[in-house]
């Protein structure tokens, strides 16, 4: 009996690292090709059939995208993430104590009101037109505070799902024996929880600066001034009316993902402790 479910433990051990392997692999080899892509000569990448090995490769395509003026365009989508972020994880905060420690008149709708807005995160293509006919008639189109307070209002409902998580996750007697040693809730609110919750505060930072970094049709109806554009704007400027410009698409592309690359290597573990916070909650 022992022997047969040790057999059945290893198969199943080694049918989830097959699985994880060809997920991995489905990831990796678009993002393989990309980087080939990036530094092959035009005439390497329109050879048919493509060559993988045998091309000299070049760095003339970043240095296209770099003189396009990336690096301005890299610097204004990290102020946009960086701004969201700070207000959506101060509103979404206060919002998330409120729903996991007191009870107010309809309660319920406004948490339905916010998971229904979860999905505004994604993108919300079809708010655009009146989004933009709003933002036009008071005058906040093409201003630096544009995008963030776009994107705050789009990822606030994901942040305040993830704080009351978070805040529910924390024993509520926790507070109260703070209470009994004569702590305010000033001090509570500022000191207390915010240290035990860092893990939502991650989760939630991270998806919205992936969410941030990402998008663009929004950016790209709400800023049209040069100096404000993003970086995925910049790269969207490769794709030209008569063809598509594949070398310094592929080389703005590699760029663009390195933040994403580098926030998960630090950030990775903190992002599953947020989404499983309040997991085993009732």
């Amino acid at each position: 009996m022992k022997r047969a479910l040790y057999k059945a433990t290893i198969g199943g051990i080694i049918i989830e690292i097959v699985f994880f392997i060809l997920l991995a692999l489905v990831n990796l080899i678009p993002i393989f090709w990309g980087f080939l892509t990036s530094i092959k000569s035009a005439n390497d990448i329109n050879r048919i059939p493509p060559v993988i090995v045998g091309f000299r490769p070049v760095i003339s395509h970043y240095r296209q995208v770099i003189a396009s003026g990336f690096f301005r365009s890299c610097l204004n989508s990290l102020f946009y993430c960086c701004m969201t972020i700070v207000m959506t994880t101060i509103f979404s905060y206060l919002a998330g104590y409120g729903f996991a420690r007191r009870s107010f008149p309809l309660k319920k709708f406004f948490f339905f009101m916010v998971i229904v807005g979860i999905p505004l995160s994604g993108g919300a293509s079809t708010l655009l037109i009146p989004n933009y006919m709003s933002m036009t008639k008071l005058g906040m189109i093409n201003h630096w505070y544009t995008m963030p307070c776009i994107f705050t209002a789009f990822h606030l409902s994901t942040s305040v799902w993830m704080m009351i998580a978070g805040v529910k996750s924390i024993p509520v007697e926790l507070e109260e024996a703070a209470k009994i040693d004569g702590v305010g809730q000033g001090y509570i609110m500022t000191r207390l929880l915010p240290p035990l919750m860092l893990p939502s505060y991650a989760a939630a930072a991270l998806l919205t600066f992936i969410g941030v970094w990402n998008d663009y049709i929004t950016s790209s109806v709400m800023v049209s001034r040069s100096d404000l554009k993003t970086v995925q704007q910049l790269i969207y400027e490769f794709m030209g009316f008569y063809g598509r410009d594949y070398g310094p698409l592929m080389a703005s592309s590699m760029l663009a993902i390195v933040p994403i690359i580098i926030v998960f290597v630090l950030f990775g573990r903190q992002l599953i402790s947020g989404l499983t916070a309040g997991a085993v909650k009732g």
